[in-house]
């Protein structure tokens, strides 16, 4: 319905929403690309590309340390508790001093922002990795790789980095779902910059700006629907597979 009423002109869409379009435009597209909605899809790539990168560098390193350290000294145990806790904590108890901290630090802007995302992302990314390097990694390769020659880079690079690849994709598609569809963080962040929009950000405002014009509204909706569902459809096979084997000890 969605794509529908983005190739019908408003009057069909206020007067039969459901209808089939008649006729059939491409105008709504056309309008959107001339105000320069391209801009606020390469930010919010940008952003999700890189903070995704970051996500799975950063975190599964952290994941594999806490692991293999957690029987020797209950300290890394401890740590790992502190980090997951943020899972419990709401977002809007925070988001006023995360702002205000960010505002202090001239981080309002979108370094700051991909910052924030991988921030954000540790507790219930490290809480799956946790799980799935516990299930499915073994000691032992860690053994074999240092029999090699390998040392503790080497061993994480070349070996257990390789075999987390189902975590990755779970662990990816989640947090890129949310990142390019989060409006609450971008709007705290970038919202003193129009340059610096994000998609989500471009259509919350398009649709104040088009109010009465539901059609480009739609057509917007629908460049930012395509695209995730696309990122989607190429990882979803591997989110089943890494879910369940991270939750079985």
């Amino acid at each position: 319905m969605t794509f529908a009423s983005s190739v019908k002109e408003t009057s069909q869409i206020t007067g039969n929403f459901f209808g089939i379009p008649n006729p059939f435009t491409w105008d709504n597209f056309q309008r959107v690309f001339a105000d320069g909605v391209w801009t606020y899809f390469w930010n919010s790539t940008v952003i999700t590309i890189l903070s995704a990168i970051l996500i799975v560098l950063v975190v599964p390193m952290g994941a594999f340390a806490l692991v293999r350290n957690m029987t020797k000294n209950k300290s890394f145990k401890m740590i790992y508790f502190l980090l997951i806790i943020g899972i419990f904590v709401p977002f809007q108890v925070i988001m006023l001093p995360i702002t205000r901290l960010m505002s202090d630090f001239n981080l309002l802007t979108i370094p700051g922002l991909i910052i924030l995302y991988l921030t954000f992302s540790i507790p219930q990314s490290l809480f799956l990795y946790t799980g799935y390097i516990r299930a499915v990694v073994p000691i032992e390769l860690d053994e074999a790789a240092t029999i090699d020659g390998c040392n503790a880079f080497q061993t994480y690079f070349k070996v257990i980095f390789p075999v987390l690849k189902p975590m990755h994709a779970t662990v990816l598609i989640i947090n890129i779902l949310w990142i390019w569809n989060d409006f609450l963080l971008p709007l705290l962040i970038l919202n003193r910059r129009s340059s610096n929009w994000t998609l989500p950000l471009f259509q919350y405002n398009y649709q104040g700006q088009y109010f009465n014009d539901f059609g480009p509204s739609f057509a917007s909706y629908v460049i930012g629907i395509v695209s995730i569902l696309v990122v989607y459809l190429i990882f979803q096979k591997n989110i089943i597979s890494g879910m369940t084997s991270g939750t079985v000890k």
